[in-house]
């Protein structure tokens, strides 16, 4: 319900009809008798009717900053936004990722363990498929466990086939 307050402006009384509280009215009413008073008292010249002019412009003005403020600061919120949703949907993404790494991990490593546990059954060690599947295993770990004194080297070749030499000869 529209309130309707007695309000004096540059000493001319005025009756204002408002949804506004009265102390709101009547601090608007204030902060305009203040702006005319300080325009028109520089001035001998300055009639009330161009004081209020000049006032009404300089609110004018400053609201249209204001707003101009505004969507600067609404454009800058929006691309935030806009940020945020694209960096939560990097983060689901990698979530997913990390849960489908996840999973293949335990997958391998009970893969792995079954291996094992064939393997363990089978009475063979990996160290013992190594040997048992790599037909050249003997060959390029002979001299690994030999004593350091012993004067026969392994060097394999370009080609794949090992030679052995006497470093005395």
């Amino acid at each position: 319900m529209a309130n309707i307050f007695k309000i004096k402006i540059f000493n001319k009384e005025y009756n204002i009809q408002t949804e506004e509280s009265e102390e709101y009215t009547k601090k608007l009413a204030d902060t305009l008798n203040r702006k005319l008073y300080e325009i028109v008292q520089g001035t001998s010249q300055m009639t009330p009717v161009d004081g209020a002019v000049l006032v009404a412009l300089d609110c004018l003005d400053r609201s249209l900053k204001t707003d101009i403020d505004i969507d600067k600061i609404r454009g800058q919120i929006k691309d935030y936004v806009d940020d945020a949703a694209k960096s939560a949907e990097k983060l689901k993404s990698a979530n997913e990722e990390i849960s489908m790494l996840t999973a293949k991990i335990a997958r391998l490593e009970d893969e792995l363990r079954e291996a094992n546990r064939l393997l363990n059954r089978q009475g063979l060690s990996r160290q013992g498929t190594k040997q048992k599947f790599n037909p050249d295993y003997d060959r390029y770990t002979k001299n690994v466990n030999e004593p350091k004194g012993d004067k026969t080297s392994f060097v394999p070749t370009k080609n794949g086939q090992t030679s052995f030499f006497n470093k005395d000869k």
